[in-house]
């Protein structure tokens, strides 16, 4: 009677295809029985399939008795579904109350700081265990070029999305705070609900959701991998995912490999030759004391005098803590390239000033800047140890699709054609550097200046 109750109360609740892959994943984790699943039998189960941890706090949420003087030692269908239910079609106060429930907590008003943090590691070790042992996902590309996830950067990627419950975080905090949280942390909501619906999906014997597939991806898909076996990436997988959710929707689905100072030589001309015309790109910069930060650039680089971007250029900082600096509006000093100027910076700067900048990198390569203040982006802090920093190791990617120029745009956007001297453009970075006149730019085909 019960089963079938709980049955019943599930039929509404889901579609048929879930409805059977719930039950098909309970009698799994039950071993059969159709009332007696357990907790331990159910941490036991999940436990091959997501971390521990996670596991057991998620059956302290299903196992904890809705009234005083209840108990709990088996689970029907109906609530065994709950997780699923609410990841798929919760309101922000369900996901709220399970997160709460799932939490070890010394009052009802107030959760710890430390759970919630451990809660999250979990999240994100499950989600890439869970990528790793599934077919078909883009993550065995990034491992195999060397793309790790250690305890180091899970850590530090938990503490970087709790920077969004305040500056000042106390043991305990009120459960008003967590629920702030939840609202302005989609990131965290995608990850834990690609957990879950995996989760189920894999003890149920189905495939995943297509809704899943046409989602904005939350590890984007490698492409242009460097073919060379000195290559080893700055960055780790818990940076990758951070800094994709950061940039605009259409261009988290690709990331397209451009530079590493480590296989291509430590020279700007190489870099700019690479980098100029791909499109929006990603900088990632490991420093002298093995600080690790960057910036996005929203347009592609091209060399002028004044400054490019929007206000969807980014500052970052990855190591020792990841921290995310959006545009405040104050300026649009969003990104500056110029070379074999007497009067003006020669080099790469995102955000604040001339001389005064958010991020540089000087047009003689292994020197930067990075100051105190910078007003182009919001609740910024200085992303090297030093002022002055060193380039230990430098990479850039560029997101999204590579933009294709029409013919009208061939040109410098004014119709002119592109002559073949305009192609290899490390060379003219290089004469640039150098401080020589391209002479043969007067060198053109006849109408290519028409």
């Amino acid at each position: 009677m019960g089963n079938a109750s709980g049955k019943r109360d599930t039929d509404n609740l889901y579609t048929s295809e879930e409805l059977r892959m719930l039950e098909s994943a309970y009698k799994n984790a039950s071993g059969g029985a159709l009332e007696k699943l357990t907790q331990d039998r159910l941490v036991e189960t999940w436990s091959q399939t997501i971390e521990r941890s996670l596991a057991e706090s998620t059956a302290q949420f299903l196992f904890t008795p809705t009234k005083p003087g209840q108990s709990c030692i088996n689970i029907p269908l109906r609530k065994f579904g709950e997780p699923f239910y609410i990841m798929e079609r919760g309101t922000i106060d369900q996901k709220l109350q399970m997160l709460l429930s799932s939490l070890q907590r010394s009052g009802n008003d107030t959760f710890n700081i430390k759970q919630l943090e451990q809660y999250i590691y979990s999240v994100m070790k499950s989600y890439v265990h869970l990528e790793t042992t599934s077919k078909g996902s883009c993550i065995k590309d990034w491992q195999d070029l060397g793309f790790n996830t250690t305890e180091r950067s899970t850590c530090t990627f938990a503490k970087g999305l709790m920077r969004n419950l305040g500056k000042e975080l106390e043991h305990s905090m009120p459960n008003e705070a967590l629920e702030r949280w939840l609202h302005v942390t989609p990131q965290f909501l995608q990850i834990w609900r690609e957990v879950f619906s995996q989760l189920y999906s894999r003890h149920g014997g189905s495939k995943r959701n297509i809704i899943k597939e046409i989602e904005i991806p939350i590890l984007p898909e490698l492409c242009d991998a460097p073919q060379n076996s000195h290559y080893r990436p700055i960055i780790e997988l818990p940076h990758v995912v951070y800094i994709n959710a950061q940039l605009p929707r259409e261009l988290r689905h690709k990331w397209r490999f451009l530079f590493s100072s480590k296989i291509n030589g430590e020279s700007f001309s190489t870099m700019l030759g690479k980098v100029m015309d791909k499109g929006p790109t990603l900088f990632f910069i490991e420093d002298e004391d093995q600080y690790i930060f960057g910036g996005y650039a929203s347009e592609s680089w091209s060399l002028k005098p004044q400054f490019g971007g929007d206000d969807s250029s980014l500052l970052y900082t990855l190591s020792p803590a990841m921290r995310c600096f959006t545009a405040t509006g104050y300026n649009d000093h969003y990104q500056y390239l110029n070379l074999n100027q007497q009067t003006m910076p020669n080099g790469l700067g995102m955000g604040g000033q001339f001389d005064f900048w958010g991020l540089w990198v000087d047009c003689m390569f292994g020197d930067g800047q990075s100051v105190e203040s910078c007003t182009t982006y919001r609740d910024y802090v200085q992303l090297s140890k030093r002022k002055q920093f060193k380039i230990r190791n430098m990479e850039v990617w560029a997101v999204g699709d590579l933009p294709v120029k029409d013919e009208d745009e061939e040109g410098a956007g004014d119709g002119q054609k592109r002559s073949i001297l305009d192609s290899n453009l490390e060379d003219r970075a290089m004469l640039e550097i150098a401080g020589k006149k391209m002479h043969s730019d007067g060198l053109r085909e006849p109408g290519m200046d028409d």
